[in-house]
């Protein structure tokens, strides 16, 4: 038998069997109307519609508070132009899947589909998802989610320039990071598009049948596609698309479209290094949407609002650092001086000023809201720097207000009712003061906003907090909340009630006596603890959050009440974290440190991820510059930095579902900063080793739902990554 040694075939790579077209747009100069992509993206949306009167937009909208101000600023440009639209809502990746079926069954009436804040991770076109399809749909992604599927952005060339393929299918409104890309686009589309140099020689069927594709983006063991698989297809030849191939195919011209197995290999760790780098944000999907705003000349108070609140729940959830943070603000603050020319103008009264102004506000949660005293014991910053978890810590926080000349009444009254001049005086007296014990870096820019006679001036980030407390439980929960007007003094004191929203506005109408006594009779009986599959009045309690919540955005009334549920989540939130430091239930690993919760009163709270998440994030916080002796020994080989940025897994029991919800936070090592979080790959690949049977219920790849007696293999297996 003879062997072939060194001989050279030239082999196409990986192609898709089905032509679709897909583009990035960026925003660009706006004082030149030919470079205003997201304008003529937008324009073409409202042509179809005008050419399809009958059928609406279906834009696809998660439980964020980023994606539901990105969702109002989007449809009060189509209530201008008279856009029917209809606003889907969705948890997750397998409530994705369900829609995106129901979407397909009415294909015959659907011209457009908007996804926000959804779709970066996916290869939309794929069969899995949005492949099936036809091409007359156009499907937007509006996302600040990184990275990049690079088939989304780089799938194929810009087609605007080639008639015979019509408008693109796939259009990702982007803010400048593709354009980054450099070293990835070439290499994804070397990969997808040039020829492989081969040297095994072999021409033969079995060679192709070698080829076939390994389908990885199959659905998991328990029914559900996870997010962070990806799909090799089979290499194709020239023939297979004929002269429609290579008219696409500028790059199978010449010699450069040789790829050698050294620049695949270079290549391929590009994309690899792409793929695993971990999830991070670009600008807020509002922000996107206001900028196409500013482009059609719409651009008002309310509609910046919005912008401003999607940037605040950015920052205030740690996806953006503060450099991001504070170039976005310059850029608002621009803003607000444009649209609010009479802003140095005294205010006659509360009803007259609506408008939005930038402020210099304390890193306290909803001080407006609460006392000083309880907005700085629930603060994770100021629990880092005094220890408020322990009674000294508690000691020293009233001696550092004692020290700044404030007695128990002052601090302990509602701050909206201190004394103005007592108020003005704070900054100062803490730039004295709070330096003694570390507190640097207690005040940030940002917005405040009147809502004339029915809410005092209110600073986006106590709307953002109320709205993602509307979303989290503002039905399906039992929980406690302040009474209005009662004692302050600290969490423990004051009359308490039993949670209830009236409805207002558009959510209104939704609501009947037989509801209020069904869901009265829910939380009377302790039930809450599986949202995803109870119903409110016929529909699912995650949705009813999500029509409550986005009402709020809009009416003052669900917003005013959202605060005091508010409060009593961030008090859920810091007794559990206090209870987790003070009993030292922390168990460190090499790469993470562990929290399990299987008791307690508020543990149906906690099985919303969101809510989790937020328990993570605040002892990450409070736990920055404070790592036990014994752990720093242990690793004593990494850096000061290192050790200060520790990640943290927790892990919180449904007992209804029979389950655990687990939720990892990257730690970055100072205050502003933000690592990429790489727990959803990591976590897929605990899984695979652990076999253990998960669900990803969200958007949140950082977030997933682990069966009970699956938990500590899973643990295991995440630990030996």
């Amino acid at each position: 038998m003879e062997t072939k040694e060194h001989n050279h075939v030239l082999r196409p790579l990986a192609k898709k069997r089905v032509d679709h077209h897909m583009v990035y747009i960026v925003a660009r100069n706006p004082r030149n109307r030919d470079e205003r992509p997201f304008s003529r993206a937008y324009d073409s949306i409202v042509r179809e519609c005008r050419r399809h009167p009958a059928w609406h937009v279906k834009v696809l909208v998660p439980a964020q508070v980023d994606a539901l101000c990105a969702a109002q600023l989007l449809l009060s440009l189509f209530s201008k132009d008279d856009v029917q639209y209809t606003i889907i809502p969705v948890s997750g990746y397998p409530n994705l899947t369900q829609v995106k079926d129901e979407l397909l069954a009415a294909q015959e009436q659907l011209h457009t589909i908007i996804l926000i804040n959804i779709g970066s991770f996916l290869e939309i076109t794929n069969e899995t998802w949005f492949g099936e399809f036809p091409s007359r749909i156009a499907i937007h992604i509006i996302d600040s989610a990184r990275p990049f599927d690079l088939k989304n952005l780089f799938g194929q060339e810009s087609t605007e320039t080639d008639p015979e393929q019509g408008p693109p299918r796939v259009v990702v409104w982007d803010d400048g990071h593709a354009d980054k890309l450099v070293k990835e686009r070439e290499a994804h589309e070397r990969m997808e598009y040039g020829i492989l140099e081969d040297s095994d020689g072999s021409e033969d069927d079995s060679d192709e049948e070698a080829l076939e594709s390994t389908e990885d983006d199959e659905p998991s063991s328990d029914g559900e596609r996870t997010p962070g698989q990806r799909t090799k297809k089979r290499r194709r030849s020239p023939s297979d698309d004929g002269g429609k191939r290579r008219r696409r195919r500028r790059t199978l011209e010449g010699s450069a479209t040789i790829v050698t197995r050294d620049e695949q290999e270079e290549y391929e760790e590009i994309l690899a290094n792409h793929f695993n780098s971990g999830s991070h944000h670009g600008q807020s999907a509002a922000g996107i949407i206001y900028r196409l705003c500013m482009d059609k000349g719409f651009a008002d108070n309310e509609l910046l609002w919005l912008a401003i609140l999607g940037l605040t729940s950015q920052y205030l959830g740690s996806s953006i650092a503060h450099g991001q943070y504070d170039n976005e603000y310059q850029t608002y603050e621009d803003e607000v001086a444009r649209l609010n020319v009479s802003m140095n103008i005294p205010s006659t009264g509360a009803g007259d000023d609506a408008g939005v102004r930038p402020s210099k506000e304390f890193r306290l949660i909803l001080l407006q809201q609460w006392t000083l005293y309880d907005a700085m014991l629930h603060s994770g910053y100021v629990a880092n720097k005094l220890g408020t978890w322990k009674e000294e810590g508690k000691g020293r926080l009233q001696r550092l207000l004692a020290k700044m000349g404030l007695s128990i009444q002052q601090y302990q009254q509602a701050y909206t009712y201190m004394d103005l001049q007592l108020r003005q005086q704070l900054t100062d007296q803490f730039d004295k003061i709070a330096g003694e014990v570390g507190l640097v870096d207690l005040s940030y820019m940002t917005f405040t906003k009147s809502y004339g006679y029915e809410m005092a001036r209110t600073c986006a980030a106590d709307v953002v907090a109320g709205i993602q407390a509307l979303l989290e439980a503002a039905v399906g929960v039992r929980i406690y909340v302040p009474t209005e007007g009662g004692a302050g003094g600290g969490e423990l004191f004051g009359p308490r009630r039993l949670w209830h929203l009236k409805r207002d506005g558009a959510s209104k109408g939704k609501e009947s006596s037989s509801s209020k006594m069904a869901e009265e009779k829910r939380r009377e009986d302790g039930e809450g603890e599986d949202e995803e599959e109870r119903l409110l009045d016929g529909e699912k309690v995650w949705q009813t959050n999500f029509w409550i919540a986005f009402d709020a955005l809009a009416y003052n009334t669900n917003l005013r009440q959202s605060m005091t549920l508010a409060k009593a989540l961030q008090e859920a939130i810091v007794r559990q974290g206090c209870a987790i430091l003070e009993k030292k239930t922390i168990k460190y690993y090499r790469e993470f440190r562990l929290i399990r919760i299987e008791e307690g009163p508020d543990l149906a709270i906690f099985s919303h991820p969101s809510t989790l998440s937020r328990l993570a994030l605040w002892l990450v916080e409070a736990t920055r510059d404070r790592i036990p002796t014994i752990v720093a020994n242990k690793y004593a080989s990494q850096s000061k930095k290192q050790k200060k940025s520790l990640p943290f897994v927790i892990g919180c029991l449904n007992e209804r579902a029979n389950s655990y919800i687990v939720v990892g936070v990257t730690g970055a090592p100072e205050m502003g900063q933000v690592r990429k979080n790489h727990f959803g790959l990591a976590f897929l690949a605990a899984k695979d080793r652990a076999h253990a049977r998960t669900r990803h219920g969200t958007f949140e790849t950082s977030a997933v739902e682990v069966n009970r007696s699956d938990f500590k293999a899973f643990i295991s297996a995440l630990a030996d990554e």
